[in-house]
């Protein structure tokens, strides 16, 4: 697909300078851009690669525009007017035209919606209701009782257990669980009983999931992901967990059991939250963190020690293991003092 500069200007509400009638069929870093891609620039590290560029066009920001003289589209932000357009250039996966393939199993106590697409060898099981315009991909699994909602997209051999409910336009992808079994055993006698997992998963609108994340079905009540939130992959989401409004999640984070993380937070990737804790609202947490205290508070918080030469690690390390010892002796001191 050919686009010309022109409308996409008018996409991202830009202001265009050089050729409208110029066409651009994909988009590229500055590095890889050819003369029919797109690229854009906000990164002023990357001034020489602007130079060098063999890119069409470029979306930039007006403080930048005089760096480039070629077609650009300047824009008050470079990642928003990306992020706006990449639909355009999208090619995988493949457009469904809407019915069931042969080889699925759809229930006669199934209801399903107008111009839905369920692919080959998915399962759809009684008493689901697909909104209109779902798409299942390959090998989805939908359990009894499951609600989707309208415009959602469900990619290969994603599992969704009894009693689900996904809102309306998200986006999971493939691999992911929702709904298995919270992990809860009470311990007896040097053994471990089950405790069955009796509540379910509520998904809210405008939710995308990454590949391979899992979230548990709730104990009791319900295990609750708000509108807009945005999952990478591997994450996984324990029992109980709520997950408020437009939150963003960092591959490879976990969240134990009945914790509460707020609206708009940002989790960088591999940060711990431990169970039962409260997460405030516009909070962000930088990657490698461990949270092990509610947090109250907006604002950015960090634990991880960033890496260091190893003989100065074992140093610091050596020192933190006498840490208390220390603390002990500085108290010593100070009463002597008084």
């Amino acid at each position: 697909m050919v686009i010309s500069l022109h409308r996409i200007a008018g996409i991202v509400s830009g202001t265009l300078h050089g050729n409208g009638e110029y066409g651009i069929n994909s988009i590229h870093s500055l590095e890889c851009a050819t003369e029919d891609s797109l690229a854009f620039f906000r990164d002023r590290k990357k001034k020489p690669l602007l130079e060098k560029t063999r890119a069409g066009a470029v979306l930039l920001a007006p403080a930048h525009q005089h760096w480039f003289s070629g077609n650009k589209i300047v824009v008050s932000d470079p990642c928003l007017a990306h992020a706006q357009i990449s639909g355009l250039f999208k090619k995988y996966p493949p457009s469904q035209r809407p019915g069931v393939d042969h080889s699925s199993m759809v229930s006669a106590g199934a209801w399903i919606g107008g111009s839905v697409c369920i692919g080959p060898y998915s399962t759809v099981a009684d008493g689901a209701k697909l909104g209109s315009r779902v798409i299942l991909r390959n090998g989805v699994h939908v359990g009894e009782d499951v609600k989707i909602g309208d415009d959602t997209v469900i990619e290969d051999r994603v599992v969704i257990y009894p009693g689900c409910t996904i809102g309306a336009r998200c986006c999971i992808s493939a691999g992911v669980v929702i709904g298995a079994s919270g992990f809860g055993y009470a311990p007896h006698q040097g053994k471990w009983q089950k405790i069955e997992q009796l509540g379910s998963v509520v998904i809210g609108d405008d939710v995308d999931i990454g590949a391979n994340t899992t979230i548990d079905r709730g104990t009791l009540g319900n295990t609750r992901i708000g509108n807009g939130v945005k999952l990478d992959n591997q994450i996984q989401i324990a029992h109980n967990v709520m997950v408020g409004d437009d939150t963003i999640i960092a591959g490879c984070v976990g969240v134990a059991g009945s914790a509460v993380i707020g609206r708009r937070c940002r989790l960088g990737g591999r940060v711990g939250v431990l169970g039962h804790l409260e997460i405030a609202d516009d909070v962000t947490v930088l990657s490698n963190s461990l949270v092990t205290r509610t947090i109250k508070s907006p604002g950015e918080y960090a634990s991880a020690i960033g890496v260091q030469p190893a003989g100065r690690w074992r140093k610091n390390a050596a020192i933190v293991r006498r840490l208390d010892k220390l603390v002990d002796k500085v108290r010593e001191l100070g009463k002597q003092k008084q």
